[in-house]
């Protein structure tokens, strides 16, 4: 009996399924890699900050993007490891939900019949302690003016604060800062009336979506920390490749992590969920912790 034939594999019959398999692997490590969630510890100094607020922990998380493929399982989990670090501010910066997309992408994604904004809302409403703030990015504005309405109302009735081109002052004691937050960079973001409210020399931080709303600061605008998502650090991030298909004006620059601005910083988020495909590799979904400090403290 033969249990293996005897007839040889032509060279290019073994590249074609080598390449089969190729992919199938890059898709399986990308597919695992997807929820391999990492939280980013942070720490920044500041010589303006109020000396009340040293020690001041925020924590950020990004493009959520619940849908078929980012379930409540997931995102609980999210919500769980948010709740054992010790935090006085937890922001979230945009895309919320996944919203409309173009026409060639819905050939790619799963008919989505389930109501996943009520889920999220109902997720999101188990985060604890501390001041809770939101900007929506464009995903969370795509899917027309009532369901936009509808996701900041929820989101306001579970305790967490929208701003929509406004800002929230925090305090501590006698001392303030400033949280300042827009819409969306390409649907109604308007950064002069974000920061209209916000004393020119009182700590800022800034909250939108998009990385590209630094292309609107000028170096007299004294932003101390920018907030950002919006690029899912690439997704799949291959170097040198995958920045020519994130969608802001300057990818290399602003692709995921710490950015030093000529004033402050802008740190880019990478997310949590997925967009279109469930894939990632070399950007696994993110919790960022920042821990503030004055300048010059042990």
């Amino acid at each position: 009996m033969k249990f293996f034939s005897s007839e040889k594999i032509s060279r290019r019959s073994f590249l074609k399924n080598g390449f089969r398999l190729s992919v199938l692997a890059f898709g399986g490590i990308g597919y695992e890699r997807r929820n391999n969630l990492k939280t980013e510890h942070v720490n920044l100094g500041f010589p303006n900050l109020p000396p009340s607020f040293h020690g001041f922990r925020i924590i950020q998380i990004s493009d959520l993007h619940a849908s078929f493929w980012v379930g409540r399982d997931y995102l609980m989990e999210v919500v769980r490891e948010i709740n054992k670090l010790k935090k006085d501010l937890v922001v979230i910066t945009g895309d919320i939900i996944t919203g409309s997309v173009n026409n060639f992408w819905k050939r790619w994604m799963p008919k989505i019949e389930n109501d996943y904004l009520s889920m999220v809302i109902d997720v999101l409403g188990n985060l604890d302690g501390g001041d809770k703030i939101a900007v929506l990015g464009n995903h969370d504005q795509w899917d027309g003016k009532k369901t936009e309405l509808r996701l900041v109302g929820e989101l306001e009735r579970v305790g967490i604060q929208v701003l929509r081109n406004s800002s929230k002052k925090l305090s501590r004691g006698l001392s303030s800062l400033y949280v300042a937050g827009t819409d969306d960079y390409w649907v109604s973001c308007d950064l002069e009336k974000a920061l209209c409210r916000v004393p020119q020399n009182e700590f800022k931080i800034l909250l939108c979506h998009s990385p590209d709303v630094r292309t609107g600061i000028k170096n007299e605008t004294k932003i101390d920390i920018t907030l950002c998502g919006h690029t899912h650090g690439g997704q799949v991030a291959i170097p040198f490749i995958s920045q020519h298909f994130i969608p802001i004006k300057d990818p290399f620059r602003y692709q995921a992590g710490l950015i030093k601005e000529p004033y402050g910083y802008t740190y880019v988020n990478r997310g949590i969920g997925t967009l279109v495909f469930p894939f990632r590799l070399a950007a696994s979904p993110e919790i960022t912790c920042f821990t503030i400090q004055k300048s010059g403290s042990v």
